[in-house]
């Protein structure tokens, strides 16, 4: 109830009954962790390593998300701690338990204690190494508030333990980042902006000492404002960076086995960009994502012989098809073409007959992935070509190649608007080596005709991996016939 009876502050009476609350409270928590207490059945009867492995494998999803702090949303550290006197001791003295943490930054000033609870967190995790992800997501464009930079300090004090950490967070709080011991242990580094500098100045990462991940994911930097060791890298993921950093970063990285690039902008300087073609030895996955200009797609692949690539994962967007076409058949073929997985998104599709030569230049692939445009038909073409192309005899043009057209292919997922080869797919499986293939296709328009129906659904009951989505309906379309008839 609100006391009104005085206009600065509440009445005595009133004070002395949030007193008496307040201490009821307090007796009451004590009181309940002493029942705790009392009814435990082992943990604190077990030897204590026994007791903080319990409290290990105790840890799960929740612990991956930001921590609220507050609330059901605890920490699974807190709430052990929370039982009682002795689950408390035992969880402070547990080191593995506090390796990990993840929360966002607030917005308000609710949480003055943060700081407090962050170095108090890092001191409990001892000597392990850390894994961290910290965030800020700024509102409405207002600048970062000086009262996390504490936070900041704190996490540098450890930078030394740091071993898979993720910053997101605005560029001033990025500059921070400097590390008050080297990051010896750095295994997994993710760096990103959430801003963009006004005065076009560049976001620049540099700690007292380079790191040297295994693993390195940025977003929103140029690569010359970033000091990191390339020596030790294996998978690297850049986004929103130039072409001519990216170009650098894998020339000077000998160990990388996984490029994923994103949102590649045309080079700062066309006089940076080497006209050599750079043979990495050991890149086996590259991914390409949303490159929007064909020069800069161009560049990338007329740039790179990668004679051990496996998988590769392209989107086109609104580039000029029979342009790109062209460079990546020479691309595989410069590279030898062992690649066995192929995973292509269009946003607009090309020719059918420009993609059955794509494809016919990847001889040994064994997986292929087609994602077409939903908003037109556009697809339809090249899915038909793959479906006609898989289903027919060997061409009497190449007498050795008595399997066919894409003759390793384990599994096949097409996915597009609509599709009309569907009598092609019981002609595939009567294939021999077509039997152990994984055909997947999700369309927004499933129209089958009544026998080449029923021929899909005896494929299905004689356990051929088939399986046809309908997406407008949301439903798997040959089990869902099945149950019907059942």
């Amino acid at each position: 109830m609100h006391c009104s009876i005085l206009e600065d502050g509440r009445c005595l009476a009133c004070q002395e009954d949030i007193e008496l609350e307040r201490e009821f409270q307090e007796r009451r928590r004590k009181l309940r962790m002493k029942m705790n207490e009392n009814h435990d059945p082992f943990i604190l009867k077990l030897p204590p390593e026994v007791a903080s492995y319990i409290f290990l494998l105790s840890m799960g999803e929740r612990d991956t998300r930001d921590i609220a702090w507050s609330g059901d949303c605890l920490p699974t550290p807190f709430l052990l701690g929370a039982v009682c006197s002795g689950w408390r001791q035992l969880a402070r003295s547990t080191p593995a338990l506090w390796t990990r943490l993840v929360f966002t930054l607030p917005n308000s000033t609710i949480m003055e204690a943060l700081p407090h609870l962050v170095a108090d967190w890092l001191e409990r995790s001892g000597a392990l190494p850390l894994t961290l992800k910290v965030s800020f997501y700024a509102i409405y464009g207002d600048p970062p508030p000086d009262r996390h930079a504490s936070v900041i300090d704190a996490l540098n004090q450890h930078s030394g333990r740091w071993c898979d950490v993720e910053f997101i967070l605005p560029s001033d709080y990025v500059g921070r980042l400097y590390g008050s011991s080297p990051p010896e242990k750095i295994r997994d580094l993710s760096i990103s902006a959430d801003d963009e500098d006004e005065n076009n100045i560049p976001l620049t990462f540099r700690m007292n000492a380079r790191p040297s991940p295994t693993k390195f994911k940025i977003w929103g930097f140029l690569l010359d404002a970033v000091d990191v060791s390339w020596n030790n890298l294996i998978h690297l993921d850049l986004n929103r960076t130039t072409l001519d950093g990216v170009l650098q970063v894998v020339r000077n990285a000998p160990l990388l086995e996984i490029c994923s690039l994103s949102f590649i902008s045309p080079p700062i300087d066309d006089c940076r960009i080497p006209e050599i073609i750079i043979r990495h030895p050991y890149i086996r996955t590259l991914q390409l994502f949303f490159i929007e200009e064909t020069g800069v797609f161009q560049k990338i692949i007329n740039s790179l012989e990668l004679p051990s690539l496996e998988s590769w994962s392209v989107e086109l967007v609104e580039l000029e098809e029979s342009v790109v076409v062209d460079i990546m058949i020479l691309f595989l073929k410069r590279s030898g073409c062992g690649l066995k997985t192929l995973n292509i998104q269009q946003i607009r599709a090309p020719a059918a007959e420009d993609f059955e030569r794509f494809l016919q230049a990847a001889p040994c692939l064994q997986h292929l992935r087609v994602i077409g445009p939903t908003y037109d038909e556009s697809s339809m073409p090249v899915m038909d070509n793959i479906l006609e192309r898989i289903s027919a005899p060997p061409s009497p043009m190449h007498p050795g190649h008595t399997a066919g057209f894409l003759s390793g292919l384990q599994s096949l997922q097409l996915s597009g608007r609509e599709l009309n080869a569907w009598a092609c797919i019981p002609v595939i499986f009567r294939c021999p080596h077509r039997k152990l293939l994984n055909l997947d296709i999700q369309v927004y328009s499933v129209t089958i005709g009544g026998d080449v129906l029923g021929e899909l659904v005896q494929l299905v009951d004689q356990g051929i991996k088939l399986h046809i989505y309908d997406r407008l309906n949301k439903r798997d379309y040959l089990r869902s016939l099945g149950k019907a008839v059942q």
